[in-house]
């Protein structure tokens, strides 16, 4: 497929403009998946964002949803919108491969998982699989079977992970919409390094598992459409007990924050500096809340970068121990490096250290109420990443295993350059992802707006305050060059 005139509009076109053409009878869901799919062709050689593409379902999908709009009901959520889907999410005939090398002949799902079963009732087209890191265990996104993907703003670097293939086809223009889900970062890293909204819900706001650490969300190029799709991603599900009723009602608009007081954690504390362009998003973001009426106020939140190794050993002799380590144990071989690293750290985690994380849990959200919400504060901002200089390949040969902060190489262990996990281990907080700048050299920067225990709604109120002034990524002349 050759790509064609216009295709640039239709494969960046907002979900929300789409729906309002598709009522109108003005453009299809199926001229845009193809001009998409043309896009993808061209493109995904070098960027590696998608791993497979199901193009004749997709285009049934698309054929279904323009039937509903030319007869004008049954219009449901995500009508016609295509959807990049995280290879982690069970879609009936869809094989799972968790970017793992032994995973390479699975067998296809017999059945749509409980938020598959939601994406795919929500009336999205779901076109394409992304490519993930070996069973989501890393902040860049690489692995044996499938490759490396790069970040379309500066393919020197990772579009972040787990949700890298996610968040780099919505910047290449591949998809409309992308499915992430996050248990250490996933969702809000890949959105910080490539200029999206991403949202980790609170535990139970989503039909995602019983990890309370876990959740699905959404990544858009957009407030607005990241709005949509949470909202049409919320509520109960009678497959999965631990989603929350009664469903929440996300709005398009909000109201404005004059009046409100947030809270900033520059993280001068965290044991690592912040690159210059981190800083700068985030005291323009500050700036820009206060010229909106709202008052900002310092705080420290008590977070360490030391204090990974206790999220570390929680998440993986827990929730992860059965799931990646049998896999690896059985054939190493085939394993990543950070894999088989993670499994030599984590593979033997005693009893009380995990004891120990639930109790570090109950002491840092006691502090970080005391110190923000029983003070009647609505949200808190603080970085994503120490630095978007993330490499593509970091950490698949031992001389690529440092990052750039400030133009100068540090050797940074494990996930100490993220400051996402914290909120995976107190998961009742809703986080989003909002971009906040751009680096010098072309990379997105991006903040995190925390709103108090399943107050998703206060930090969308102040996630879209920043957006109507916050940076035109998607806009204008500010696309990435992926040619």
């Amino acid at each position: 497929m050759t790509t064609q005139p216009g295709d640039m509009d239709l494969c960046y076109m907002p979900a929300t403009e789409q729906m309002s053409l598709f009522r109108q009878g003005k453009l299809s869901p199926c001229e845009v998946l193809e001009a998409q799919l043309r896009r993808m062709e061209a493109h995904n050689t070098t960027l590696l964002a998608v791993t497979e593409a199901h193009v004749d379902e997709a285009r049934a999908m698309a054929r279904e949803s323009g039937e509903r709009y030319r007869r004008g009901e049954g219009i449901r959520p995500l009508e016609g919108l295509t959807m990049a889907v995280k290879d982690e999410v069970g879609i009936k005939g869809w094989r799972i491969t968790a970017g793992a090398l032994a995973n390479r002949q699975a067998s296809p799902a017999i059945e749509d998982c409980s938020f598959g079963s939601c994406l795919r009732a929500s009336g999205a087209v779901l076109h394409v699989q992304t490519n993930v890191p070996e069973y989501y265990c890393n902040v860049v996104t690489w692995n044996r079977l499938w490759g490396i993907t790069r970040n379309p703003w500066n393919q020197a670097f990772s579009p972040g992970g787990s949700s890298g293939g996610s968040a780099a086809a919505l910047a290449a223009g591949f998809s409309t919409l992308a499915t992430g889900s996050d248990m250490g970062g996933s969702i809000r890293i890949p959105a910080s390094q490539c200029g999206l909204f991403g949202f980790k819900p609170p535990y139970g706001r989503v039909a995602t598992s019983l990890m309370q650490m876990e959740s699905e969300g959404p990544l858009a190029r957009n407030f607005a459409d990241m709005a949509l799709m949470q909202d049409a991603c919320s509520g109960p599900s009678p497959r999965m007990p631990s989603t929350l009723k009664p469903r929440l009602a996300y709005p398009m608009e909000y109201p404005e924050v004059r009046g409100l007081v947030v809270a900033v954690d520059f993280m001068d504390a965290w044991g690592i500096p912040l690159d210059v362009s981190v800083r700068k998003g985030l005291e323009d973001a500050c700036a820009r809340l206060e010229a909106a009426g709202a008052r900002v106020e310092e705080v420290d939140l008590g977070l360490r970068a030391t204090d990974f190794e206790i999220y570390a050993q929680k998440l993986f002799s827990t929730y992860m121990a059965d799931y990646c380590f049998e896999a690896c144990r059985k054939a190493p071989d085939q394993a990543t490096p950070y894999l088989l690293g993670m499994v030599s750290r984590y593979g033997n985690v005693p009893r009380s250290a995990v004891l120990a994380a639930d109790q570090w849990v109950e002491n840092r959200s006691r502090h970080i109420q005391e110190q923000v919400f029983q003070r009647g504060m609505s949200a808190i901002l603080m970085p994503t990443l120490v630095t978007p200089y993330l490499p593509a390949d970091l950490g698949r040969v031992p001389e690529r295993s440092s990052i750039t902060i400030n133009g100068e190489e540090h050797a940074v262990s494990d996930w100490e350059y993220s400051m996402t996990w914290l909120w995976n281990m107190m998961g009742w907080y809703p986080v989003v992802n909002v971009p906040a700048g751009q680096a010098a050299n072309g990379m997105p920067v991006g903040i995190q707006v925390v709103g108090n225990t399943y107050e998703d709604l206060e930090a969308f109120r102040v996630a879209n305050a920043l957006a109507e002034t916050g940076p035109a990524f998607f806009r204008g002349e500010l696309f990435p060059d992926v040619s």
